[in-house]
């Protein structure tokens, strides 16, 4: 069987996470011994990856680095004791975070088993990165680009060398594999397009499994799917919902996600008074009912890669209004099945209360991404063909 690992961060609820777990689904486990190393464990989606893939703890077993120590040291292993100590002293003084990760990586030890393929598996300067190049041994390498890289040009600069070892640069969108190629112009050949893999066949099933909305709303429904965190832009939502109950709409915002923004957008849901119009749920492993029950489906980003809750709403034929962000125009064609605008509360607030008054056009945008195929099954074939 061909060995596949797969360096990523900790399996939180987010875009690359779920991303992750379906590209792990695809891969059959007859053919492909597959090990998921991991910067943290413990996240909401850890308990989603198949059965058959091993998961490993990228910095073992302990939780301190003073346990770390202390296993080294009852092992014998001096060495790495003395790499451990020096190389945490070295991080917690530097304040670049690149050489803080590169830091990190060396105190971790070489992974001995050699395999045919490691995947550095999240954004573009992160410790995958550089872990998969300085501490496994593989026949192939691919770093996976999740994000615009345009956000991230200062961090990515001590990165350049690091990606000229690949020997693939997988993009998750056309927008994002452009703007990659235009900061690296030099890896061009090595770098294409590999989307998300979706499976609407797959999200129909599950949205059956579990309930929805409970609340017996009886207006329309607007919905927001991701993390709640400032690149993914809900805080802006306060704003444009108060917009459109100012002008009597019978509406309810719900988002679907947790994170980091939340007491701000919980501050400014009570600054504008919408305790019962804004609802948080919460983490949910799976949103798919939700999605399927709401009538309009809002993607309030600053920034993405490609972005599979956006994808997610196309597979349930929801009418959309999503940011401009790397990878809305390869699944949304404004006029046509959906809405794409600025990060800007008006022009989200125009396009949501558009689709409010104008149900023909609701229906427009259904039946349009009802004809349009959404699955991406296929793109695993791209991954069959690294490794040989």
């Amino acid at each position: 069987m061909k060995k596949i690992i797969i360096v990523t961060r900790k399996m939180v609820m987010g875009g690359i996470e779920k991303a992750l777990i379906s590209m792990l689904e695809a891969i059959p486990k007859d053919q492909y011994e597959i090990t998921v190393l991991l910067m943290g464990t413990g996240g909401e989606l850890e308990s989603e990856i198949p059965k058959h893939v091993k998961i490993l703890p990228l910095y073992g077993c302990e939780k301190t680095v003073k346990e770390r120590l202390w296993n080294a040291a009852k092992s014998g292993k001096f060495i790495q004791v003395m790499k451990i100590c020096w190389y945490t002293a070295l991080a917690n003084m530097t304040k670049s975070k690149f050489k803080k990760e590169w830091y990190y990586a060396k105190r971790v030890p070489p992974i001995e088993t050699e395999y045919d393929l490691a995947i550095a598996y999240h954004v573009p300067a992160s410790l995958p990165v550089v872990f998969v190049n300085e501490n496994i041994k593989a026949k192939t390498k691919i770093a996976w680009i999740h994000s615009d890289v345009f956000n991230y040009v200062k961090q990515l600069e001590p990165f350049k060398d690091f990606y000229d070892v690949y020997d693939k640069v997988f993009c998750v969108s056309k927008y994002a594999m452009k703007h990659f190629n235009e900061l690296f112009p030099h890896l061009k050949e090595k770098t294409s397009v590999f989307y998300n893999i979706v499976d609407k066949n797959q999200m129909d099933l599950l949205s059956k499994r579990v309930e929805g909305f409970t609340d017996h709303y009886n207006g329309l429904r607007i919905l927001t799917v991701g993390r709640l965190s400032p690149e993914k832009g809900q805080d802006i939502i306060p704003e444009v919902l108060q917009k459109l109950k100012s002008e009597g709409m019978h509406v309810r915002w719900y988002c679907l996600g947790d994170g980091d923004s939340r007491p701000k957008i919980e501050e400014l849901i009570t600054e504008y008074g919408l305790q019962d119009d804004l609802i948080l749920l919460g983490t949910k492993n799976n949103p798919y009912n939700f999605i399927r029950q709401c009538d309009i489906y809002v993607q309030s980003s600053r920034h993405e890669g490609y972005c599979i809750s956006l994808a997610e709403a196309r597979a349930f034929n929801k009418p959309i209004v999503t940011t401009d962000f790397v990878g809305a125009r390869e699944q949304i064609e404004t006029g046509e099945n959906g809405f794409i605008v600025k990060f800007d509360a008006n022009e989200i607030y125009r396009a949501v209360k558009t689709l409010i008054y104008h149900q023909d056009l609701r229906l427009k945008f259904e039946s349009n991404l009802k004809r349009s195929n959404v699955t991406t099954t296929n793109e695993i074939k791209k991954l069959f063909d690294c490794v040989g």
